[in-house]
């Protein structure tokens, strides 16, 4: 069968272009069973999508983070003037509200991880028989819709037998950025899921696709794909982006291991991925050893309350502040990344927040508004008891600067000045601005300050 895979362009913010892994995944696997797959990426090459044909293919495959799901919704229309071809939804917006997807026009809706649910969809459409014993999906018959039995979540066993993400569908690689790309040079850049899955309960965190079981690539499986990512597409730097890459030590001791052993030499970085406490000095030096150069901390709160009894995340604030002087005395950059006006949350605790990153003193920190995605704890309760002020899913963005509910005592007006203020008095200090005026690399790092004084202090505003 002829498949297409296409994801949505995002148009209301700017974030970084990063490869679609979802949907390189579920293309790997029809690749793999014989199926001839192509795919769209219309973040990077939105002209394409009005010029390929259509009719040749059985399955069209779209993929929608909140964010985008908007324009998913609004290549439904154009699809069917097209083709008759079945056009099937997935991802984290349709599995966490696929009945909304169906109501506009998904044919079919694909929850949780998909890639044996794909296969099991191609055979059937190209058999031209019922979808009944298919777990994981809804669609609507009669009418009415149906919705099977959830599906079992992949294995490790299972995990580690799938193909590598099909990066050569990908049009140019050239076209993508580095995770972090307003505090990097430009590289050539890829992007990799080396495990799946999260046992831990963040109120903001979306578990209905990769589920809250944490299962891993192997260490064997993570440096054979770093190894084909730098042997086959020359790339400068490869982004890890896992929810939890170093729940197990002994496997980031492992692919360390095997990076020195195969001589994969290229950078690397975990976006947000490291859990601050289950990092050490001696492990970080050997990830230091093998080309990795910068990582994310997941902090969200400087109020210890706010943190175990409101976010549910299970770490300590002596955990990160040893975490962030370990990466820096090991010579590695640590990202700090915060969030402003979270359940439970006052203008006291977000101050301690403000305060708290002062004090860990990272050369970049991030501090963004609470967004309630659906399926989240943080939205249900919103639901509850409080108020949303925003209903269009294309803002729901980590950009916009915009407060997206009330509840308790968090109110637009008193969010929003909160987060202006943490970005002024953050990166507007002395010691800031000559350290980024001073330091190896400045002018590389020149636009983070550039946009502290601009966008946060109202003079640009993204919309």
């Amino acid at each position: 069968m002829k498949i297409l895979l296409i994801h949505p362009q995002l148009k209301k913010y700017i974030q970084p272009k990063l490869p679609p892994l979802g949907i390189l995944s579920i293309a790997a696997v029809l690749e793999k069973a014989g199926h001839k797959v192509s795919l769209l990426d219309l973040n990077v090459t939105p002209d394409l999508f009005s010029s390929i044909t259509l009719k040749d293919f059985g399955l069209i495959g779209i993929t929608a983070t909140t964010p985008l799901i908007n324009e998913a919704y609004a290549l439904i229309p154009k699809i069917k003037l097209r083709t008759k071809a079945s056009v099937v939804f997935g991802g984290p917006h349709p599995s966490a509200l696929p009945h909304e997807a169906l109501e506009n026009g998904a044919d079919i809706v694909v929850r949780h991880e998909g890639e044996k649910t794909i296969l099991e969809l191609a055979m059937a459409l190209e058999n031209e028989t019922d979808f009944k014993e298919i777990n994981g999906i809804l669609y609507k018959e009669n009418g009415k819709v149906v919705e099977t039995p959830t599906r079992e979540l992949l294995s490790e066993s299972e995990m580690n037998e799938l193909p590598f993400p099909a990066y050569h569908l990908l049009s140019d690689i050239g076209l993508y950025s580095t995770p972090q790309p307003v505090i990097s040079e430009k590289a050539r850049s890829l992007t990799i899921v080396s495990s799946r899955g999260c046992p831990y309960l963040c109120n903001y965190c979306f578990k209905g696709v990769f589920g809250n079981k944490w299962r891993a690539h192997s260490a064997e499986y993570t440096v054979r794909l770093m190894k084909y990512l730098k042997d086959h597409f020359n790339v400068d730097e490869i982004g890890v982006q896992d929810d939890a890459f170093n729940i197990d030590k002994k496997r980031v001791n492992a692919i360390c291991d095997g990076l020195l052993k195969e001589g994969v030499k290229v950078r690397w970085t975990t976006a947000q991925g490291l859990r601050a406490n289950s990092i050490d000095l001696p492990l970080l030096l050997k990830m230091k050893a093998t080309g990795f150069f910068r990582t994310g901390f997941g902090i969200e709160s400087g109020n210890q309350k706010i943190i175990s009894e409101h976010i549910h995340k299970a770490v300590k604030k002596e955990d990160v502040i040893a975490a962030v002087a370990a990466a820096k005395k090991a010579g590695i950059e640590p990202i700090a990344y915060f969030m402003i006006g979270n359940s439970g949350e006052n203008e006291k605790t977000m101050q301690e927040t403000i305060d708290f990153a002062k004090q860990l003193d990272t050369d970049v920190a991030h501090f963004t508004i609470t967004v309630p995605f659906p399926g989240t704890p943080l939205y249900a309760q919103i639901k509850r008891e409080g108020k949303f002020l925003v209903t269009d899913w294309s803002l729901y963005g980590y950009t916009n600067g915009m407060c997206y509910f009330e509840l308790g005592e968090l109110n637009k007006d008193l969010v929003e000045r909160m987060w202006r203020r943490a970005y002024r008095s953050y990166y507007l200090r002395p010691n800031m601005i000559f350290r980024m005026l001073t330091k190896k690399g400045a002018i590389k790092r020149m636009p983070v300050l550039f946009q502290a004084a601009l966008q946060y202090l109202g003079l640009r505003r993204t919309k």
